[in-house]
C-alpha cells in the first residue's frame, strides 16, 4: 500500500515542526511511505499538496500538523471550509474569515478509519482524542483541500488529518511510535 504523509515545516518562530520530527522519527519502517514537508505557506502548501496526490496517486494520505497547547494526539474529524488566520504564514498572510472554496460544501468529513486508529493507538499507552475542529489556519486548509480534491477527482482513499502536540509536551520518539501504529492500522486490511 502507498501511504502518502505530510508535515509542516517550522513557523510561529519555532526552528522544527512537531510533525516533521515525528515524521523522521520513522526511520525506514516503512519503505513504501511517500512523504512531503509543506511550507506553513496558504498558498505554496494546497499547490504542492494537490501536485504530490495527482502525481503519486497514493492509497491513503495522512497529513500531520503541531497543535500548541494540546497535550494528546487529536484526530480530526473535520474540515471546514473556512480560512480564519490568528496569525499570518511564513510569507506574511493573514486571512479574515473567508470560504476556502467558495461554491464547496461547509465541512468535509475525514474518511481514515479512525475508530481503528484511535484504539490503536490507546492500546499502545497514547493519549488520543477525537476532534471537529483543526482550526481555521494551514492544518484546516490542508484537510480540506485534500478532501475536496479527493470528492471531485478522486480516487477515492482514506485521507485525514493528525494533530501532535509539541514536542516539549510529547517526545518525539512517542509521536514517531504512535505514527507507526496508525501507518499499520491504515495498511492492515480489515479482519
Amino acid at each position: 500500500m502507498k501511504i502518502l504523509v505530510t508535515a509542516f515545516g517550522p513557523f510561529g518562530g519555532r526552528p522544527e515542526n512537531a510533525s516533521t520530527l515525528a515524521l523522521r522519527g520513522l526511520g525506514k519502517s516503512f519503505p513504501n511511505l511517500r512523504t512531503r514537508i509543506l511550507p506553513v505557506d496558504a498558498v505554496i502548501a494546497p499547490a504542492r499538496l494537490r501536485d504530490a496526490l495527482r502525481r503519486l496517486r497514493p492509497d491513503a494520505l495522512v497529513m500531520l500538523g503541531e497543535a500548541a497547547g494540546s497535550k494528546t494526539i487529536r484526530l480530526e474529524t473535520t474540515a471546514w471550509n473556512e480560512l480564519d488566520f490568528r496569525i499570518p504564514d511564513i510569507a506574511g498572510r493573514r486571512f479574515t474569515p473567508q470560504p476556502i472554496r467558495a461554491d464547496g460544501p461547509e465541512k468535509l468529513l475525514a474518511t481514515l478509519p479512525l475508530e481503528q486508529i484511535h484504539r490503536a493507538l490507546h492500546i499502545r499507552g497514547h493519549e488520543v482524542i477525537f476532534s471537529d475542529d483543526p482550526g481555521r489556519y494551514l492544518c484546516n486548509q490542508i484537510s480540506y483541500v485534500a478532501l475536496d480534491q479527493i470528492h471531485h477527482v478522486g480516487p477515492p482513499i482514506p485521507a485525514g488529518f493528525i494533530h501532535l502536540p509539541l514536542a516539549a509536551h510529547y517526545p518525539t520518539d512517542r509521536a514517531a511510535d504512535a505514527l507507526g501504529a496508525l501507518l499499520r492500522t491504515i495498511s492492515t486490511p480489515p479482519a
